[in-house]
Parts: structure tokens; sequence; C-alpha cells
């Protein structure tokens, strides 16, 4: 929350500058660091990774792990020109994993 209301501060001060601050929030997304991870989970309890990423993924309501290309192209939209009304936004990107509204 202290990042959220730090960038909606922001968001705030700067959007009269031309400057939009937005915070992309996102879930359990497939990274190098998840995959690492992902490994030692595997090495220490005896399961595979499949089946830890499944149990991870079937309290997602997709029921899959986010990938790096569904943050993307939000991301590639908040960049651009086309956003340079939107400011202040918490938008999540994590297959409905969160329980809460900003």
């Amino acid at each position: 929350m202290g990042v959220l209301g730090w960038a909606k501060a922001l968001a705030d001060e700067l959007a009269a500058h031309g400057i939009t601050v937005n915070t992309v929030c996102p879930g359990y997304t497939r990274t190098e660091r998840v995959e690492a991870i992902l490994e030692s989970q595997s090495s220490s309890s005896g399961l595979s990774k499949e089946e830890i990423e499944k149990t991870i993924a079937d309290n997602i309501p997709m029921k899959r792990v986010g990938e790096a290309e569904d943050l993307a192209g939000l991301i590639t939209f908040l960049a651009s020109e086309k956003a340079n009304y939107m400011t202040g936004l918490a938008v999540q990107v994590d297959g409905g994993s969160a329980r809460t509204f900003y």
C-alpha cells in the first residue's frame, strides 16, 4: 500500500507537467527468480516443479501462472501517447488473484 500511495502522490504532483505515473501490480509471473524458487521447492519437497506450479496455479482464478507477455502489452500501452490522460492508476495483472480494489 505504501508504493501505491507514493505513486498516487507522484501522479498528483506531476500531472500538471504532463508526466503520468501508473503502477502495474503483477501477480505470480514466470521469471528467472520464480523458476529458481520452483527449483528450490522441488529439491526440498521431492515434488516436481510442474506439481508445485500446478498447486500455485490452482489458487489463481485463471488457473495459470502469468507470463512476461501478460504484462508487456499493458506496460507498453501505459508508456505510450495513447495513455496520456491516464495517471494515478494501479492495474492488477494477476489472473484475478487479488481480492481487493484500489
